[in-house]
């Protein structure tokens, strides 16, 4: 923290405000005290955003993989393990509440890609965002399935996972526990995480993402659907 932040922290700008108002301070003065005022919700706000991200870090539960999609190529199919959107949003929602955070995503639909932002905003004011994510919504030629609504919905809902995922710092873990009782505890080695290099490989900065399409298994159904636009 510089000596500039530290200073402006130990001010209370509505009582140099009251104090300049009272002595008859010119305008002049009391603008600058207005617009120092800002400045010390701007730092004020930034530095809550930050504490609260850390508490919410430290507190939030575990996000586990508890859906598995499986992909299907030219040479054979694949599948892996991943946390869905809704659940990570019903695990992660009350902590956010309870610190005064909340999460809302801007996204807009490109020939052949969609791009998604996620931006998690603090009750001061602060924000900050995952910036851009790419996801490739694939063509009819794509064998991850769906008519052309469901492959936009289904790379929307991914890279909105996605965005979320990065701006949050959260690294959704296996479950082991539904590993162990699937098909008598047998391993699927096959299965790959959500970084594989067969799945879906959205790129920050707007650049588009490579890699397969999102999979079927992202699809989201009609409710969810419902909530992107």
């Amino acid at each position: 923290m510089t000596t500039e932040t530290a200073v402006v922290r130990t001010l209370n700008p509505q009582d140099l405000l009251s104090q300049a108002i009272e002595k008859g301070a010119n305008l002049e003065t009391l603008e600058r005290l207005v617009a120092l005022a800002k400045d010390v919700r701007v730092v004020q706000a930034r530095e809550a955003w930050h504490q609260a991200m850390a508490e919410f870090q430290r507190r939030c539960p575990a996000i586990k993989k508890t859906n598995t999609a499986k992909i299907f190529t030219a040479k054979g199919s694949y599948s892996y393990r991943y946390a869905a959107l809704d659940e990570i949003m019903e695990t992660i929602r009350p902590v956010l509440g309870e610190l005064g955070l909340s999460v809302s995503w801007s996204s807009r639909v490109e020939p052949e890609k969609v791009i998604v932002s996620c931006r998690v905003s603090h009750a001061l004011g602060h924000s900050e965002t995952s910036g851009e994510i790419s996801m490739p919504i694939g063509g009819d030629q794509d064998r991850s399935g769906g008519n052309p609504a469901q492959r936009v919905g289904s790379a929307l809902t991914y890279a909105r996972r996605y965005s979320l995922l990065s701006v949050t710092g959260l690294a959704p873990e296996d479950d082991d526990d539904a590993q162990g009782t699937e098909a008598g505890g047998r391993h699927d080695k096959s299965a790959r995480s959500d970084s594989s290099p067969g799945t879906p490989n959205p790129t920050q900065g707007g650049a588009q993402g490579s890699g397969t399409p999102p999979p079927a298994g992202d699809i989201p159904d009609e409710k969810e659907q419902a909530t992107i636009r």
